[in-house]
């Protein structure tokens, strides 16, 4: 198994890494305009790309979160709406609203839990608990105990416990904390040092990194709360972060109308994007959005097939070859981890059929599903839904 997990490491750097056995995947950087109730677009160079959600298209207003869905459609949440909007992952166009049961008070974050709901979090005067949402957008329950005074960015810690920030006046933020249930647990980390707390997230050390839109920096706690110190600068309102796939960071700034590109020291790299009617950006999601030609075409001359290609369970794989070789069948994460061997080496002829039953531990996600033929690679990208 160490052999075939070393080949299969190998594999992957050589598929998505080196030209002319295929091209590297490419990835897509969305972006919420906030002032002009859009989603843009944007390639990892920070070249504009387009609206991906045209302004006020579905009734969108006041963006603030951007989400994918695992069934490939964008979900985005608008300040003025109660219903999450739906759009096509490809095109961007208005599908419909997403939630339903429950009217939302000035909704504002997103984010798919460990129970595979939707969470959202929400900014009115008497309505701000944290709500939940199924997957097909039917309203589940309230999950916080308590209001959160002006909630954003949230997360789960290994045991389960959720952290929010709150945001409250922007003078008197705080980070709190809440069990798995969704009890309180009380303020995590109080308002000595923070004022305006938007994103928050956690680094490979365990510390908990929190953007401050009232002073534009970000600052650093560890895993205990404690305040360590300030980590980036150079911002004036900063909200929203993603990570490029080199490991640097993306924050949007309302106060510059731009993005700003970070490596992983925390040094300033400069302005990834501004302009092109970019007003108060608040969100910023990265995603892959193709694999190479090569690679597909590929598929089609082996005869390689998978469905669905969206389950909940059982994903079908068909191989159909004109003479005898050799083939492998591999599962592996996007970052290229090696998830399952469907099928060790072995050699085949005509067609064969094969079929991968995802462990019930597996969470819900994006997936490729790799036939290796003859040493040439081909892949099929999945959707795992729970």
């Amino acid at each position: 198994m160490k052999k075939n997990q070393r080949f299969f490491k190998m594999l992957v750097l050589l598929v998505f890494f080196l030209p002319g056995l295929s091209a590297q995947t490419t990835f897509e950087v969305l972006v919420s305009s906030r002032g002009t109730n859009a989603v843009k677009k944007y390639d990892l160079d920070g070249n504009y790309l387009g609206d991906f959600v045209a302004s006020g298209d579905g009734g969108l207003n006041g963006t603030e979160d951007i989400l994918f869905h695992p069934d490939g459609s964008v979900l985005v949440s608008g300040f003025n709406n109660t219903k999450i909007k739906r759009y096509d992952g490809e095109t961007g166009a208005f599908i419909g609203d997403f939630s339903s049961g429950y009217n939302l008070d000035t909704p504002s974050k997103m984010s798919i839990g460990p129970d595979d709901l939707v969470y959202v979090t929400q900014w009115g005067t008497s309505q701000n608990k944290v709500v939940r949402f199924d997957l097909d957008g039917n309203f589940v329950d309230e999950f916080t105990s308590t209001g959160v005074s002006n909630g954003l960015s949230h997360l789960w810690d290994a045991d389960g416990n959720f952290y929010i920030s709150a945001y409250g006046n922007g003078g008197n933020g705080t980070i709190q904390k809440f069990d798995p249930d969704g009890n309180s647990l009380g303020t995590f980390i109080n308002s000595t040092y923070l004022q305006g707390p938007t994103g928050i997230w956690v680094d490979s050390a365990g510390d908990m990194l929190v953007e401050d839109w009232t002073v534009g920096k970000v600052l650093r706690y560890n895993s205990q709360g404690i305040y360590q110190g300030v980590f980036l600068t150079g911002m004036t309102n900063p909200e929203g972060i993603a990570f490029t796939p080199d490991g640097h960071m993306l924050i949007g700034d309302w106060g510059q109308d731009a993005v700003h590109e970070f490596d992983s020291d925390g040094n300033h790299i400069g302005i990834f994007t501004s302009g092109n009617a970019l007003t108060d950006p608040n969100s910023v999601k990265i995603r892959e959005v193709a694999i190479s030609s090569a690679v597909m075409e590929t598929k089609q001359e082996t005869g390689f097939k998978v469905s669905p290609t969206l389950s909940a369970g059982t994903f079908q794989i068909e191989v159909n070859l004109k003479q005898k070789s050799q083939i492998q069948l591999y599962v592996s994460a996007l970052n290229g981890q090696l998830i399952h061997v469907i099928q060790p080496e072995i050699n085949v002829s005509g067609l064969t059929q094969y079929e991968w039953i995802p462990a019930p531990e597996l969470p819900s996600g994006e997936y490729f599903i790799w036939l290796i033929h003859d040493k040439i690679p081909s892949c099929q990208k999945i959707i795992l839904t729970r």
